[in-house]
């Protein structure tokens, strides 16, 4: 679930659910069709997938962001 997002600057976060882990998102790597505006919003349910190490203090760090 996406528990932060900062539109302005095109980044957030996401709260694993299967796991206790917190992942950074850039924006780039949701994923959207061709015409679609690639952002998320607080509350919204994601399929995630990261890597470790993350990125500015968080744990992990997106590499692909799904809308559920």
């Amino acid at each position: 679930m996406v528990t932060i997002w900062h539109a302005d600057q095109g980044w957030g976060v996401v709260a694993l659910d299967h796991v206790d882990l917190t992942v950074w998102v850039h924006f780039s790597h949701i994923v959207a069709g061709p015409t679609e505006f690639r952002s998320l919003t607080p509350g919204q349910q994601v399929r995630c997938h990261y890597e470790v190490p993350g990125q500015d203090g968080y744990p992990a760090r997106a590499v692909e962001v799904t809308n559920l």
